[in-house]
């Protein structure tokens, strides 16, 4: 469940990049505020997207993948 969440939050992010990029082409002020609002948002997501991947880690709903390197090549 955490997955999917944590899949839609990436997606609502990438369609506030795509919003700044339309206000980025517009120009003068409607466009800058609609990349303001934006950034405003971007921002806002990614902060509670880093949260919500720290606490899912605290909690073990997230476990890290775990690579283990013992410096022998197989040949």
């Amino acid at each position: 469940m955490s997955s999917l969440i944590i899949i839609v939050i990436i997606v609502a992010i990438l369609l506030a990049l795509g919003s700044g990029l339309i206000g980025l082409t517009r120009g003068g002020s409607a466009g800058s505020d609609k990349m303001f609002r934006s950034l405003v948002v971007r921002v806002a997501l990614s902060l509670f997207l880093f949260g919500l991947l720290m606490l899912s880690g605290y909690m073990g709903w997230i476990e890290p993948n775990v690579v283990i390197m013992d410096g022998t090549i197989d040949k």
